[in-house]
């Protein structure tokens, strides 16, 4: 796959306005709520492949839900390695969500956590796949390709200033917590003429479950499900487990806006967030929301990123063609 770049631009906001935001917006939804600025704890106490988030901070898009769904396309594939050296990257820790690679999964579909040192080349990348009993089967994944759709946050690995956020007890209507850090950036920070931002970071549900989904193989999905014409999916054709969790680390890229005011046709959801558990092993997928508001709890930590690098715009080549 040619390998085609758009890049734009986030805003700069200091960690401490960005800070403040989330407290007033995160109180709406959650009663227990802890934003602050901190140093950056080493994230290898939490199993992760590199001490921080800080340094070089980039996110891509890659790809679409097209490259995934349309007959044309299914089976597309990217290196997330390879498009790091694109984009002055390529001694980064990344992490972030994407769809297996069929050709490393031999022909299956699944869910990818992406968690790698792209310096040292230590790997804890999983991925999660449906299996024959509708149950959720993890293994390691030491590939460096994800397939049609990806999201992911690079950076230098090194720690600095983050944002910590403790969260207990939902309120409101919104259980995703990707979300409503959006709702809160977007309702109490000045975005506007295209002026977004982006966020990316390394959370945990250490309290309540959540519902989650895999995409399964495509030899199991018996009805139509994909417009070819919306280019989307218009019909359920995912597996949803749920409860799920807790003791659940969660790899999430976030973004308010598109900063080229639409060009680059980013992710609609404006945000993408994989999971694993830290203590049961075939607990991985998607993140969706908690479903236990009463005992929901959080903990993460937070970055912002700079730039956003499009990756071959699926949705930009196809209606040039229309």
């Amino acid at each position: 796959m040619e390998l085609k770049i758009e890049k734009g631009i986030f805003k700069i906001f200091q960690l401490e306005e960005i800070s403040k935001a989330l407290e007033t917006g995160l109180s709406k939804n959650y009663h227990s709520v802890k934003v602050e600025v901190v140093d950056c704890p080493n994230l290898r106490d939490w199993n992760c492949p590199s001490e921080g988030i800080s340094g070089n901070q980039k996110i891509i898009d890659v790809g679409g839900e097209p490259y995934m769904h349309d007959p044309r396309y299914i089976g597309t594939e990217f290196d997330y390695e390879k498009i790091s050296k694109r984009i002055g990257s390529e001694k980064s820790y990344a992490f972030g969500a994407g769809s297996g690679a069929m050709s490393c999964l031999e022909g299956h579909c699944g869910e990818l956590v992406i968690n790698e040192n792209l310096i040292s080349g230590e790997s804890k990348s999983l991925i999660a796949r449906v299996g024959e009993d509708k149950s959720c089967i993890v293994e390691e994944y030491r590939d460096k390709k994800h397939g049609g759709l990806g999201n992911i946050y690079y950076n230098d690995g090194v720690k600095g200033k983050v944002i910590k956020m403790n969260i207990k007890k939902r309120k409101g209507e919104q259980g995703s917590l990707p979300q409503s850090i959006r709702t809160a950036l977007l309702e109490n920070l000045s975005l506007k003429n295209n002026n977004h931002l982006a966020l990316a970071g390394v959370f945990r549900v250490l309290n309540g479950k959540i519902r989650s989904h895999i995409q399964p193989d495509y030899k199991d999905i018996k009805h139509e499900y994909y417009d070819a014409n919306l280019m989307k999916c218009t019909k359920d054709f995912l597996q949803f487990f749920e409860p799920v969790g807790p003791k659940l680390q969660c790899y999430s890229v976030l973004w308010t806006g598109d900063p080229t005011g639409g060009k680059l046709n980013l992710r609609e959801t404006g945000e993408h967030t994989h999971f694993h558990s830290y203590e049961n092993k075939n607990d991985a997928g998607h993140y969706h929301f908690d479903v236990t508001p009463e005992d929901i709890e959080y903990e993460g930590y937070f970055n912002t990123a700079q730039e956003v690098h499009r990756v071959n715009n699926i949705y930009k080549e196809l209606t040039q063609k229309k």
